[in-house]
């Protein structure tokens, strides 16, 4: 009788299995219908021609086709993607056919209580990220400096950025807290990667922060020093990582803090109250189109580098800085918005 019960329950899973695959196939479709022939909306919170454009454009392109839309990329910068992230969160168009591209620093703004914020990121939906920069401090390609040494000569050493939550702010600030260049000063309000490479080249200031793709090539106008990350970078291994310098354990754990946050960067995003069944769709459409073989090519003919992550990691990324205690939250606060940015 036992067994007889047994088979009769593992009917019934394997029934209740197909019928469900069954709706979630159906659920798909329909979501796919939507979506066929419409205009979606991508916008990135930086100025056109820098690498969140860029990375736009190709899975703009990739996304369109696998949807048969058009998808149009809306740039809209200032204050280090604020505006634009507030945007979203303040007037969702919850249809799901608006996007947007993340910046890094979105949950740690959020957890420092930064001026200006006005989102909760755990509201949005988290798509997944096409790629997470390995950041280094650089000069311009035809600065004197050889070496952080140099730079810490100057009598107050400039370094440009967007804003101090924007996505490389934060690595800025620490990497002049961990390296010990207690002269230097941050100068915020940049539009976007290009104007901070322009300022750079043009001498407004000494050094950046900046991704690979800014810095390869042989018209590359930026020149690395150091590597943020644990370990030195393949593209450049002659470069030291900054854990290869002598940092104080204190400031080790704000390092590791900031960096933890990069799975939220470069990741799709959608309003709040867009409904589960659609995000459960773009996850894994964002997955397809991160892995195009077209998209893929064009990236490397632009020398932009591609590692997708889920919106599942993206999401536990961020919901890890969001966890940080208020001790944590205050050292941070003191040496990313007060101590450099004069």
């Amino acid at each position: 009788m036992k067994g007889k019960q047994f088979c009769k329950y593992c009917i019934f899973l394997a029934t209740m299995a197909i019928i469900m695959t069954g709706a979630s196939a159906a659920a798909a479709v329909d979501v796919a219908s939507f979506y066929r022939g419409k205009v979606v909306r991508l916008v990135v919170p930086f100025s056109p021609g820098g690498g969140y454009d860029l990375y736009a454009r190709l899975l703009g392109n990739s996304m369109g086709k696998k949807l048969k839309c058009t998808v149009i990329v809306i740039n809209k910068p200032d204050a280090g993607g604020l505006v634009a992230i507030n945007d979203l969160y303040d007037t969702p168009r919850t249809d799901g056919l608006t996007l947007a591209m993340a910046p890094e620093g979105l949950a740690l703004a959020q957890i420092m209580k930064a001026p200006g914020v006005r989102y909760n990121c755990r509201k949005f939906g988290w798509l997944g990220s096409i790629n997470q920069d390995v950041r280094f401090l650089a000069v311009a390609s035809d600065s004197p400096f050889k070496s952080i040494a140099d730079l810490k000569k100057l009598k107050q050493p400039k370094a440009a950025t967007t804003e101090v939550t924007a996505p490389a702010g934060p690595s800025l600030a620490i990497a002049i807290e961990a390296l010990n260049m207690e002269n230097a000063k941050i100068v915020a309000g940049y539009p976007g990667s290009s104007e901070v490479i322009l300022a750079v080249r043009r001498g407004e200031a000494d050094f950046s922060v900046r991704a690979t793709a800014h810095l390869i090539g042989k018209n590359a106008f930026l020149r690395p020093l150091v590597v943020i990350d644990g370990k030195r970078a393949p593209e450049f291994p002659n470069i030291p990582a900054i854990t290869e310098f002598d940092i104080k354990p204190e400031t080790k754990k704000m390092l590791d803090i900031v960096m933890s946050g990069k799975p939220s960067e470069r990741s799709l995003l959608t309003p709040p109250g867009v409904a589960l069944e659609k995000i459960t769709f773009l996850r894994k459409l964002a997955q397809t189109s991160f892995r195009d073989p077209e998209l893929l090519k064009a990236a490397q003919k632009m020398a932009l580098p591609v590692s997708p992550l889920t919106g599942e990691d993206a999401e536990a990324g961020v919901n890890t800085i969001l966890k940080l205690s208020p001790k944590e939250v205050e050292k941070l606060r003191y040496v990313i918005f007060d101590k450099y940015v004069r």
